[in-house]
């Protein structure tokens, strides 16, 4: 029986923290996962429209890195369920900006090309005026009107994937993440291949993340070696990739990136998976496996299984260039679990202490402390933490529970 509340325990605490991911209904019982924006382009000359998810837990007073991605109308409901199905572990909560196209050749492509692959694009060639768009206008206007923060990533496939790899290499300051999809690294003869290595050579790319996903375009009759050999059109998208790819081991030290072939998905095929992956690649500092300890606690110290969070949380601010800290009631709850699962009063003592460290302001964390102490019949601690909690907000519950005790 005993197990079984354990086991019931932990179920409750993980449902608890995943159903803050549920799309809303509106008034009109409709599930609503954006909003349709626009606004007017002084450096395209146009008006432009972006698709806007904010999160479904939103909150006026907190702050949210922003995913853009390129050709909303083929990735925006992906990119919006990937995030549903991710959080809250795996990546941090965020808002998804997600431009549509007015001319798609022009905007994605560095270099102007009038005739490629037997397609007029005399447009072609405006990816410079495209960053300059998102950074001098769209970012502004989305961070003037959302809670936003300074970390940004951003996601593209095909030709976008070649536009997120120029920016990578000439505007490695426009994003933190980039996440690159079967890029068409073949656009001008390869010219972004060529200039890379002198693009490396300026700039600090240490702190980007960098991802890029390679479909298998070559089929079955060929395999990576003998196609860098090959000279034939067919086979030109998956060179330039493999070019690009020998480029980044080269410089390894310098950069942080992940290369992943999908030999069994073409270039269609592997949008999804590659967007799932690259998430989890470009956040992989995200998650914290170590929390988890709480499942066996017998086997660990006190220390050990809250100075993880200290450690994790100290590493996860600075990456997000803010103060970043657990959520309260997850380590509320994991103290109680301490106490009424395990009956390890120590260890939940220890979680109860964390929160008051990480939450120094809010009287729940001295009112926790406060019920922990009652509950092992120290009143006189009990009082101590109850009046702490009084001094902060006059903490009702606080009061109520010293005068039983005074």
């Amino acid at each position: 029986m005993r197990k079984s509340k354990i086991i019931i325990s932990i179920i409750t605490l993980f449902i608890s923290f995943q159903g803050i991911a549920q799309f809303k209904e509106n008034d009109e019982k409709q599930i609503v996962i954006g909003k349709v924006e626009s606004l007017y382009s002084n450096i395209l000359q146009e008006q432009r429209e972006i698709w806007v998810h904010i999160p479904e837990d939103f909150d006026n007073t907190k702050q949210y890195p922003v995913i853009y991605v390129l050709d909303a109308a083929q990735n925006f409901y992906v990119v919006t369920g990937m995030l549903k199905q991710l959080l809250p572990w795996q990546i941090p909560n965020s808002i998804i900006v997600a431009i549509t196209n007015t001319d798609r050749t022009r905007d994605f492509t560095p270099t102007n090309v009038p005739f490629q692959r037997g397609q007029q694009s005399e447009t072609s060639g405006g990816a410079s005026n495209f960053i300059k768009f998102i950074d001098e206008e769209l970012k502004p206007f989305i961070n003037n009107k959302y809670p936003t923060e300074n970390n940004n990533t951003i996601i593209g496939h095909s030709t976008g994937g070649l536009f997120v790899l120029y920016s990578f290499l000439h505007h490695e300051n426009s994003f933190d993440n980039y996440l690159a999809i079967d890029p068409s690294l073949w656009w001008d003869k390869e010219n972004l291949v060529k200039e890379t290595q002198e693009q490396l050579n300026k700039g600090n790319r240490k702190e980007k993340s960098l991802y890029i996903a390679v479909a298998n375009s070559i089929g079955k009759e060929m395999d990576t070696v003998k196609v860098r050999k090959d000279k034939t059109v067919p086979t030109e998208q998956i060179r330039a990739n493999l070019k690009f790819h020998d480029l980044l081991v080269k410089n390894n030290k310098e950069l942080n990136f992940k290369w992943e072939y999908f030999e069994n998905e073409d270039h269609g095929s592997i949008v999804v998976p590659a967007q799932y992956n690259g998430l989890r690649s470009i956040f992989s500092w995200f998650p914290f496996p170590e929390m988890w300890r709480f499942n066996t606690p017998k086997e660990y110290s006190a220390k050990e299984l809250t100075e993880p969070f200290k450690t994790h949380y100290e590493k996860l601010s600075i990456r997000m260039k803010r103060e970043v800290k657990p959520d309260w009631e997850l380590l509320n709850q994991i103290g109680s679990f301490m106490l009424d699962g395990h009956n390890l009063p120590e260890k939940a003592l220890a979680y109860l202490e964390l929160n008051a460290d990480f939450y120094p302001n809010e009287s729940k964390s001295f009112v926790a402390l406060g019920n922990y102490f009652l509950s092992q019949k120290n009143n006189s601690e009990a009082i101590k933490y109850y009046k702490k909690a009084v001094e902060i907000d006059a903490n009702q519950e606080a009061q109520a529970k010293l005068k039983e005790l005074e």
